[in-house]
């Protein structure tokens, strides 16, 4: 389990949630992010900025609740050392859960709640 600090910061975003679109091949064979990932990305960042949020160093955790028309993410410092684990939690974790699709459920966008750490 996640060993929390109390250093932490929150931001809302007034903004519905926009899912990762995956990269795109363009015509001269260039690969690129689909325009509504790069300003759903740019808004957050802007958000985290003018909010003053800080920039956390060594481990964190993040807590991220999505309802239709929001996102409320909360960033905090935690009490584990880095993971020896090179990847990105993210795509671990994408990983288990398409490996799922059509015998654990029927679709990965049945999963409400996600918790993960590298130990």
């Amino acid at each position: 389990m996640v060993q929390k600090s109390d250093k932490q910061h929150t931001i809302s975003i007034a903004s519905r949630p926009v899912p990762k679109g995956r990269p795109r091949l363009g015509r001269r064979g260039r690969v690129f992010t689909p325009v509504k990932t790069l300003e759903a990305e740019a808004l957050i960042n802007g958000a985290w900025q003018m909010s003053d949020g800080p920039i956390f160093e060594g481990p964190v955790w993040i807590r991220v609740e999505f309802t239709p028309t929001s996102m409320e993410i909360t960033v905090g410092e935690s009490e584990l050392e880095l993971s020896k684990l090179r990847g990105d939690i993210d795509n671990y974790v994408k990983t288990i859960m398409d490996g799922l699709n059509g015998v654990a459920w029927a679709d990965d966008k049945q999963v409400h709640h996600v918790e993960a750490w590298k130990a």
